[in-house]
């Protein structure tokens, strides 16, 4: 073989590759995760959640469900909004039987990682269940660590496309 034909074979695959899809998308990680820690506050009578996600998946998510591209940072009221909405959909508690009003409060962008922040009512935490299916309508391998805790226990269940729901028994 000549090296006028490596050379050309190479450039060949050097465009091929540029040209396809996976090469101009954006770098993007491997795993797809989210955590998420519900803690039963009794001294401030609430339930304090916090919520931490890739910023380039929830912005992909909220594209997908407002069918355009919104950047999550700087912090926009549309954006906020859009988030509220999308977390409002897909995450939801009840304890002993009653569905607690999920509260939005903000967010805040740190390098790649978003963390959100919501708050409801206090109950006593008996029998908790919670739903979260935080980005599974956009990847089947998406797994959301939620933890819950009160009175110094604490208890995390891996949450996944097949298992979006879990109950925990103080």
């Amino acid at each position: 073989m000549y090296f006028g034909d490596m050379k050309s074979v190479f450039l060949f695959f050097l465009i091929t590759l540029s040209l396809s899809p996976q090469a101009s998308a954006p770098t993007s990680h491997k795993f797809y995760l989210s955590n998420t820690t519900i803690e039963f506050n009794a001294q401030t009578s609430a339930i304090e959640i916090t919520s931490k996600i890739f910023t380039d998946d929830l912005e992909h998510a909220i594209e997908v469900q407002s069918y355009r591209h919104h950047s999550l940072y700087p912090q926009t009221p549309e954006a906020f909004e859009l988030v509220k909405k999308y977390i409002g959909e897909r995450l939801s508690i009840q304890v002993g039987g009653r569905n607690v009003v999920l509260n939005f409060l903000g967010y805040s962008v740190d390098n790649d990682m978003t963390t959100l922040f919501i708050e409801g009512n206090y109950y006593d935490p008996n029998l908790v269940i919670v739903n979260n299916t935080i980005l599974y309508d956009i990847y089947t391998d998406q797994q959301n660590i939620t933890e819950v805790r009160w009175n110094g226990q604490s208890k995390r269940e891996y949450f996944t496309k097949d298992k979006t729901q879990y109950q925990f028994i103080p």
